[in-house]
């Protein structure tokens, strides 16, 4: 990574960046129970939910199991399977940044910034025994039932019967359970870009009022999850679960006028000012916009917008516009809706503090008091709405994402 800065006048500066980051590759013990295909567990974790079944004087008290050959057509049949990619490649991420930040009068600073983040190789699991395409157009049919080529031959699992659907004998290994009997994990085909740009406003070393504020417009765009059509990854692409378009906090510290340093109070005794004087207060705003909302899948969407200008926990969006998709079919609605968003957050924190300075045997001591105030307003901020097309509560919110108003009180001793 570099970055770079250049000093255009005394109180206008430039700045840039870039950075190339490899992120950690994922290692996967053996014997875990997870993802190793063709193979046993080999360890217990506990024998009652107390007592730890493996120890160093006995690591395996179950023995240790030999591997299944992965060569050998009937290993694991009739059940899942998953494997790691063997393709792999480290997933990476690329960063940069250009800005300018002037000094402003009053010991102001503004800075103005764009952001960019790409990330490359991200890690995803994908169904590979997904029934091809082309076989959808047959409909029901493929509920029909068809001689099983592996009755006699599997002795457990779901392929035991003499006869099994037409689906599972089109499948690409029909020899695994299901369509999603055989997983691939770990494979480094997501990608996902962010970029955002913010204004910054700081005062900074004053002796009673001190804030930084700031506005960020940002988009996050990813394909990164388990595919709906593993065949047509391109359906994968949307908005970011987590986008937040648009971002506005502040925070700041405020030195209450009122105390014999202070201006207001110059007179008072000791015990008036101790009482009276030295408070500070500050706080945090923070307001964002809600986030996408996610509707079940697979499901249609008739050509029109779910958005309303005036939702409601009851109808937080335009359920008439969805519905389930056909059987068979993926229907035409994405990961996430591009117009339709769960409530934003409007939060405010505030802290008031008292000082009390003195000594002790030539010691300073400081004692503070503190009253802090989280979601001060006592604003609600509701859950996404229920995405389910089939439920009987689809589009309405049933819960709460934040807490209500919470008001703590400390007192802190420094000596």
């Amino acid at each position: 990574r570099f970055g770079l800065a250049y000093q255009l006048t005394s109180r206008l500066v430039l700045r840039g960046g870039y950075g190339l980051y490899y992120l950690p590759r994922n290692v996967q013990g053996n014997g875990d129970g997870a993802v190793e295909a063709f193979r046993t567990t080999t360890m217990l974790a506990t024998i009652d939910g107390v007592t730890p079944a493996n120890r160093l004087s006995n690591p395996y008290p179950q023995g240790i199991l030999p591997t299944l050959n992965d060569r050998d057509p009937l290993a694991n049949t009739g059940s899942t399977v998953g494997a790691p990619e063997h393709a792999y490649s480290s997933p990476y991420a690329q960063t940069w940044s250009f800005g300018v930040q002037s000094e402003l009068p009053g010991k102001m600073v503004v800075d103005i910034h764009y952001w960019g983040n790409k990330s490359t190789h991200l890690l995803e699991t994908w169904n590979i025994n997904q029934l091809s395409d082309q076989y959808l157009s047959l409909g029901s049919h493929l509920n029909d039932q068809v001689a099983n080529p592996f009755y006699g031959l599997l002795t457990s699992g779901t392929l035991t019967t003499s006869a099994i659907s037409r689906r599972q004998s089109l499948l690409p290994f029909p020899q695994y359970a299901g369509d999603g009997g055989v997983t691939r994990v770990f494979v480094p085909a997501g990608n996902s870009t962010y970029e955002a740009g913010t204004i910054q406003l700081e005062r900074r070393l004053s002796s009673s009022l001190t804030f930084l504020t700031s506005y960020t417009r940002s988009k996050a765009i990813d394909d990164v999850r388990t595919p709906l059509d593993t065949y047509n990854r391109r359906l994968e692409k949307s908005l970011s679960t987590f986008d937040a378009p648009n971002q506005f906090i502040f925070s700041g510290v405020y030195a209450l006028p009122v105390g014999r340093a202070r201006g207001v109070g110059k007179n008072w005794n000791r015990f008036e000012n101790a009482l009276l004087g030295d408070w500070d207060l500050s706080g945090i705003v923070r307001i964002q916009s809600g986030q996408p909302v996610a509707i079940g899948r697979p499901s249609v969407n008739n050509g029109q917008s779910g958005k309303l200008n005036n939702p409601t926990i009851y109808q937080w969006f335009n359920t008439s516009v969805f519905s389930s998709a056909l059987p068979f079919t993926f229907g035409n609605v994405g990961p996430v809706l591009p117009d339709v968003r769960s409530n934003g957050l409007r939060n405010v924190d505030a802290v008031l503090a008292k000082n009390v300075r003195f000594s002790a045997a030539e010691h300073p001591i400081t004692v503070q008091f503190r009253t802090e105030f989280y979601n001060l307003l006592n604003h609600p901020q509701f859950a996404a709405p229920n995405g389910s097309v089939t439920s009987q509560s689809f589009g309405q919110v049933t819960a709460q994402a934040n807490n209500p108003r919470d008001l703590q009180l400390a007192l802190k001793i420094s000596f």
